[in-house]
């Protein structure tokens, strides 16, 4: 794993490859320490590094576009599967700030290792923006928009011809 932030930064990972992509997050994050509420997603990447298919952290409903996967229900071995194949790990969602990550070799499973870990540490990471999103507001209950649509019944809820439910 490379950044293109950091001129000398390098991560080697040994994974087992039948650990989800989640696995993998956490390793990373807890190496790098960073905070591992802040949303991340790998994608895989052609030889050009252009995102394709989305592994996200939390389960993000996709209403077209390109294709997304919760990173804990896919295991590595189901979308990496040869040398040299590619993905970019974005950290940083809200900055876009990512890394680069390459398949290099593909070796058995060594008797005793607990995976995944780090087997090669070189630099200092890139720092890891601190901008947080606060959605509560104070003194407000935290109300789901689905429970509100819920409380309407769509069929004899109707619009007054000044915007209003026309029951005012």
């Amino acid at each position: 794993m490379i950044s293109s932030d950091q001129k000398v930064f390098l991560r080697d990972y040994e994974v087992d490859s039948n650990q989800t992509f989640f696995e993998l997050h956490k390793i990373i994050q807890n190496n790098l320490g960073y905070d591992s509420a802040q949303l991340a997603s790998f994608f895989l990447a052609d030889e050009n590094w252009n995102k394709g298919l989305e592994l996200t952290l939390i389960d993000m409903e996709n209403d077209g576009g390109l294709a997304t996967i919760p990173m804990d229900s896919v295991k590595i071995n189901e979308i990496v599967k040869g040398k040299n194949e590619r993905l970019l790990y974005v950290y940083d969602i809200l900055t876009d700030n990512s890394f680069f990550l390459e398949l290099i070799d593909i070796y058995p499973p060594k008797g005793g290792v607990v995976y995944p870990i780090c087997t090669a540490s070189i630099g200092e990471p890139p720092l890891q923006s601190d901008i947080q999103i606060d959605s509560s507001i104070p003194g407000v209950e935290e109300i789901l928009v689905d429970d509100i649509f819920d409380q309407y019944d769509s069929e004899n809820f109707e619009y007054g011809s000044d915007g209003t439910d026309g029951d005012e």
